[in-house]
Parts: C-alpha cells; structure tokens; sequence
C-alpha cells in the first residue's frame, strides 16, 4: 500500500488546430523529553481525550468514506480564437494525455497532424485518450468520437479506478470565468470495462469507428461566436465495496467501547507518570 505517491504526473490537452484556417497553464521531527514535569503532565492529561476525540472523527470519517464512490477530477482546457462575427470553430482533433513531458524531444504539441505518433513515446505514460470530433453535413452539430484510449488503471493518488467519465464546456470569451469549478460541465463519454495498460484502438482500418463510447450529438454548442475556451473534465471514479458497509456498521457498533477503552489506559498512564 503506498502512503507517500509522490512526482504527480501531469495531464495535459493537445488540439490539432487553435483557430480557424485563415481565408478572408515528512520532515522527521524528533523530540527528546528527558523530564516530564508536572506541568507537562496536568496538559497531557487535558488534551489526551480531546485527541482521542479527534482521532475517532477522523477514523469515522475515513470509514465511511469508503462506503461511498471515490472521484478524483481532472479539469483541462485549451483557448481557440475564432471570430466575433462567425460561429465557433471546433478544432478536429484532441488528445488528452497524463505522462513524463520533460523530454523536449519528444513532446507533445498543438498543430499536430494525424498521423503524428510522437505522444506514444512519452515517458511514464499513465492516461491518453484521444478523440475525433465528427460534424454533421449541414455543419450545425457535432459529436465527441474516441479514436484511442490507453489508462493504467490507478489515478495521481494511486487509488485503483474502475471508470472514467469526460464531460465537456465551452466557455466564451466575452463570459470573463476564471473560476472552472462554477462551469456546468456536460457529460458525453463513459469508459469502463476496458482492459488497464492496453492501447484501444477505435478506429479502425478502413476508417470506420466503434462507436460504443461515443458522445451523442451535439447542437447547442455551434450558435457560440469568437474566442473561447475549451474545457474537459477527466472523472477518474472508483465504486464502493460492499463489505465497506458492513465494516462502518462493525465500528459504528463499537466506536463508544473503544473509546472508553482508550481513555482508561490513556489515565493510567497519565496516573503513573504523575507519581514519578
């Protein structure tokens, strides 16, 4: 079980375009007491139940923190210039990719072309998606399509995931957020059941597509005009285990028992020191 995952990695947004073709972001402390006062010992005695207290708020909490759902979130974004007097442009392509970027060789950028295999190199590489973004003939919706999709199966935490759902915002300009936890994101894309360290491929040879996790369509999107900027949410979600109910409900049974089991022991040795 890791207690410290340190060096977080990274998760970064690739588009292949940016705007429309142009025409017309455990210090060991170590404390020696060589005498315990009386002093010391009258606030050992007055702070030990409080951390006792304290200790068993957090026991709870963390108990039953595992009857519920573990989400970890992602949020990436990427600016596209467009022009006040025309609809949005929506780029073709994106890749959203958790890896090692500090080899300058061989890292990832926007402007890439489709058939640019250079992000597959990347170091470490923990999470990679990458999605087409098809637009309907008459140009007035679009759908998210996955062409690729790679994950390790843990998050930055390195708590083991069971899904992964992508949600979506486009944000313009003119609306001045700043603050990306106020956006009402809008799902399209739900990953599960998918084998952890194996490359998906979606699409395939011929140029078609499984379409099993793609977004449904999207319209409202198209009427925005100019600037904006492009929001993806990555939910990294692990269920809940059945026996985590039981478990919370074994300590909740006991919790006073322990308690007072504690603080009894807690005030002998309180007792011993005081007589030294």
């Amino acid at each position: 079980m890791a207690f410290f995952y340190k060096n977080k990695t990274p998760t970064k947004m690739f588009v292949n375009q940016l705007s429309a073709p142009i025409s017309k972001g455990y210090i060991s402390q170590k404390k020696s007491i060589e005498k315990i006062t009386t002093a010391v010992t009258q606030t050992v005695s007055q702070i030990a139940p409080e951390l006792v207290q304290e200790g068993f708020k957090l026991l709870s909490s963390t108990i039953s923190g595992f009857t519920e759902d573990y989400i970890s979130e992602t949020i990436v974004h990427k600016n596209i210039d467009g022009d006040t007097n025309g609809n949005i442009f929506v780029p073709e392509y994106i890749k959203i990719i958790r890896a090692d970027f500090s080899d300058e060789n061989i890292l990832c950028h926007d402007g890439f072309l489709k058939t640019d295999k250079k992000c597959y190199k990347l170091p470490n590489r923990k999470l990679h998606i990458e999605l087409d973004i098809k637009k309907s003939h008459d140009k007035k919706s679009f759908y998210f399509q996955p062409s690729y999709y790679y994950y390790i199966g843990v998050d930055n935490k390195n708590k083991k995931i069971d899904e992964i759902n992508i949600s979506f915002a486009f944000i313009e300009a003119s609306e001045n957020i700043s603050d990306f936890n106020s956006i009402d994101f809008k799902p399209i894309i739900n990953f599960k059941d998918l084998d952890n360290k194996i490359g998906h491929k979606f699409r395939k040879e011929n140029g078609t597509y499984d379409s099993s996790f793609q977004s449904p369509w999207i319209g409202s999107e198209l009427s925005k005009t100019g600037a904006y900027t492009m929001l993806i949410k990555i939910e990294e979600r692990r269920y809940s285990r059945p026996f985590a109910s039981t478990l919370n409900k074994i300590y909740k049974n006991h919790e006073n028992e322990l308690k007072n089991r504690i603080n009894k022991e807690i005030k002998e040795q309180i007792s011993k020191l005081s007589n030294r």
